[in-house]
């Protein structure tokens, strides 16, 4: 399992792609047979990086990017390009990520395509199983606005975890639209969505944030969600970097492999890091740097 790993990560960050018949079949078969044990509930999550998590008091992280994928026309859905307001195909990858003082852990994805549950849903699927299957308790949860739906916040209250989620501004609170309830610029108030779930809702300016910890004050819950942003810089790092969208298989069990390795790379990278992942990247790619073995067995046999 290791040394397969390690031979498609290398494969990975030096080429920008893999492809099956570049691959010995004995590695890739032997991954395969691991990614099937390890995806439940259309949720792939990585067992090694959530014990290494559970060492540390950490910040739990959901959020979706854009994959476009233009082979997969009986998978592939119609999204929207936030940056050219145009459309394109392809799948959602939602992310499980788990910040603690900088440190970035990658527990897991899943992908949302034609055929699978809602993106909401997944997010469920998944929190259930880092709950239940795995015992993680994070600090607090963090979303942006398309995750604060009344569902994950009652799961989430449930669990007694904590979140931060940006709130969408046409809401209802207590059956009041929340502009109305805070018509001006600052201001706070409590009170309960429709499945009679207590939460706690800020407005600072335009922006509106919701928890479920009714002593957290405006000043705390912005400088969480703040943290949120540390997803973002990983996509960026998987896109640019590792090349997470560059995947030309034609199977969504292949796309999930990839994807497996993508994360692994990235976590890797994050281990050796000096100065930047950039840098470091520019180093692997000229072949003065090569991920032996010892990175991943120090992982994988340490848990």
């Amino acid at each position: 399992m290791i040394e397969s790993t390690n031979l498609i990560i290398n494969h990975i960050l030096k080429i920008g792609n893999y492809r099956s018949s570049e691959i010995p079949q004995k590695h890739f078969k032997e991954l395969l047979t691991a990614l099937s044990e390890l995806k439940k509930k259309d949720i792939v999550l990585i067992p090694q990086f959530i014990r290494l998590a559970k060492k540390t008091d950490g910040r739990l992280i959901i959020d979706d990017t854009n994959y476009p994928k233009y082979g997969l026309k009986k998978y592939a859905r119609k999204l929207k390009n936030l940056k050219t307001s145009g459309y394109e195909d392809g799948f959602k990858i939602v992310f499980f990520l788990w910040e603690s003082s900088g440190h970035r852990i990658p527990l897991g994805f899943a992908l949302w395509h034609r055929h699978s549950k809602s993106i909401n849903d997944l997010a469920l699927a998944g929190l259930s199983r880092l709950r239940n299957e795995f015992k993680l308790k994070p600090k607090v949860v963090l979303a942006d606005g398309f995750y604060s739906t009344d569902k994950i916040v009652k799961r989430l209250t449930d669990y007694g975890w904590s979140f931060v989620f940006r709130w969408r501004c046409n809401r209802k609170l207590s059956d009041t639209p929340i502009k109305k309830l805070i018509p001006r610029g600052y201001g706070e108030k409590i009170g309960y969505l429709k499945n009679n779930s207590k939460v706690k809702i800020f407005r600072r300016k335009n922006r509106f944030f919701e928890t479920n910890r009714m002593l957290m004050n405006v000043k705390n819950m912005v400088s969480l969600y703040k943290k949120r942003w540390t997803i973002e810089e990983v996509f960026r790092v998987l896109k640019v970097c590792i090349g997470i969208n560059r995947c030309q298989q034609h199977s969504v069990l292949l796309q999930e492999l990839f994807f497996y390795c993508c994360l692994v790379a990235f976590y890797c990278l994050e281990r050796m890091k000096t100065s930047t992942i950039y840098k470091l990247k520019q180093t692997v790619n000229f072949q003065s740097v090569c991920f032996d073995n010892s990175i991943l067995m120090e992982v994988f046999t340490s848990c």
